[in-house]
């Protein structure tokens, strides 16, 4: 009865009404009625959040990249998080850290949150923070809980949008059928959800010409390549990447074909039309059942293959950039990982004394686990980071970085994580666990970066509040120090070291 009326009522606001505890917003889809929640914080925050919106039409052909969604007629329930979009498994440890609790999965997918302070009005202007999960290209989803832009939004007067993609082949098929700039299918639908928050974000308060890009993983990943080639007109304004790396995903021609196998159209003349009739479940299963990668195409549209294309055909979008690392990235990789020689043949190539030398910057005395982790947090993180930050500052654009050197007893997959990939996350999003092991550095903490990240959204030019990448004196901060704040700028060569042994892009 409650929603009968709130839909009856919709029809008389033009956008971003509150009536009771259901806000309405009019995108140009139709009305939306979200819900608003109150969160116990230092002090009552109220948020109004929007679950579900439909930023693109679900193609009805597998395969196909993404279109308007289509308008309707009555007014939208957005108070649930849609389905995640099919996911890919690596192994049972990243099942268990990153399907906990599972979340549902749909090839109907394509679907965004909305998270805005309440009483904001279609004429506020707020700063708009749109996030790009991480994952692999292979798994993740906007509705993971540790990211609810709830907190952020409403301790910060920001709005933040979460959005999900598709992923591993659904994301991303290698068919031989589909032409290189029909592949990176998750890639464009991250576009799409930017243009439609381009095109919507004033019906919930936010200013179009305020967005602020931000992503982890994979997603600081896809935020480079849209750095990288833009949309034009140009529709966000700075850029977060936060722990930017994309591991080897495999031959995907390879996969491809072992796919196509298993599900019996290997033999028939048009594979992509086979795969494309096959079952949702079962193309599922052999995806977490065989070792199969679909690594993004290199199109040179939404897919560059090194920064450096994009600044040499002046693509790259000059807005200013955030971005940084975890002490301790590959603590939780290692599973996933070759062994630490294979690893130092990939970074190195052919050069057996480069290999050398970097094997001699590690004790002796460490583990194989260990010391796989301490090359690729140096190699695939921290040196490609400090390289992909001096790369953009050379070519003009206001770089600032940050090194994440915290670990809080609530938020260890195992004792040793250390400051693991994607543990800085719920800092920044304020989701981290409030329980009995919860400390007074942990909440200063994560009130420090949200005020760091927010800040930076909501005035790029100015940056965070540390030195920009520029001279080398104080031009790095990191989170995780001694003192009150936990943080403090040191210059980059203090965490940068071992990159002088290589230079990666």
């Amino acid at each position: 009865m409650a929603l009968s009326l709130v839909s009856s009522l919709a029809a008389a606001h033009s956008s971003c009404a509150t009536n009771g505890a259901f806000p309405t917003a009019t995108v140009a889809g139709g009305v939306v009625i979200g819900t608003t929640t109150t969160y116990p914080l230092s002090s009552a925050a109220q948020i109004n959040k929007y679950l579900g919106i439909p930023f693109a039409q679900s193609p009805p052909v597998r395969f196909l990249p993404p279109q308007k969604p289509l308008p309707w007629n009555s007014p939208l329930n957005a108070t649930k998080y849609k389905p995640a979009c099919i996911q890919q498994f690596i192994n049972d440890d990243f099942r268990a850290i990153f399907d906990d609790p599972p979340l549902p999965e749909s090839e109907d997918c394509l679907y965004l949150n909305v998270f805005a302070p309440t009483g904001t009005a279609v004429n506020s202007g707020k700063s708009v923070m749109l996030w790009i999960h991480g994952g692999s290209l292979q798994l993740g989803s906007a509705s993971v809980p540790e990211y609810d832009g709830s907190i952020l939004a409403a301790q910060q007067d920001i709005i933040v949008v979460t959005t999900n993609y598709r992923t591993n082949v659904f994301g991303f098929p290698t068919s031989p059928q589909l032409a290189p700039e029909e592949r990176n299918l998750g890639f464009m639908d991250q576009r799409q959800a930017l243009a439609w928050v381009s095109q919507n974000i004033r019906a919930f308060g936010g200013d179009p010409s305020k967005v602020t890009i931000f992503g982890e993983s994979a997603g600081a990943y896809s935020v480079k390549q849209i750095l990288a080639n833009p949309p034009r007109p140009l529709q966000f304004r700075g850029a977060i990447m936060q722990s930017q790396a994309l591991g080897d995903q495999g031959d995907g021609d390879k996969s491809w074909s072992a796919l196509a196998d298993a599900l019996g159209c290997g033999l028939t003349t048009s594979q992509l039309e086979c795969v494309r009739s096959r079952p949702t479940d079962r193309i599922r299963y052999n995806l977490n059942n065989q070792t199969l990668g679909f690594p993004p195409t290199v199109d040179n549209k939404t897919n560059f293959g090194s920064l450096g294309e994009g600044i040499h055909t002046h693509t790259v979008a000059n807005v200013p950039l955030l971005i940084g690392t975890n002490a301790d990235e590959g603590s939780i990789l290692t599973s996933v990982m070759p062994d630490s020689q294979t690893l130092l043949e990939g970074i190195f190539s052919n050069d057996t004394r480069s290999q050398a030398m970097a094997r001699a910057i590690y004790p002796r005395n460490i583990t194989e686990n260990e010391l796989k982790s301490r090359i690729v947090t140096d190699y695939l993180y921290t040196c490609l980071t400090s390289t992909i930050a001096s790369t953009l500052n050379s070519a003009g654009l206001k770089v600032w970085r940050y090194f994440f050197n915290a670990s809080f007893p609530n938020n260890r997959p195992f004792p040793r994580a250390g400051a693991r990939h994607t543990s800085e996350i719920d800092l920044i999003f304020g989701t981290y666990p409030r329980d009995n092991q919860t400390t007074d550095q942990q909440i200063t903490l994560s009130k420090h970066m949200q005020k760091s990240w927010a800040d930076f959204a909501k005035d790029p030019l100015s940056g965070p509040g540390w030195e920009r990448v520029r001279n080398g004196i104080g031009d790095l901060h990191i989170f995780g120090a001694d003192g009150a704040r936990g943080t403090r700028s040191v210059n980059a060569e203090s965490v940068d070291g071992v990159s002088s042994t290589k230079v990666i892009e």
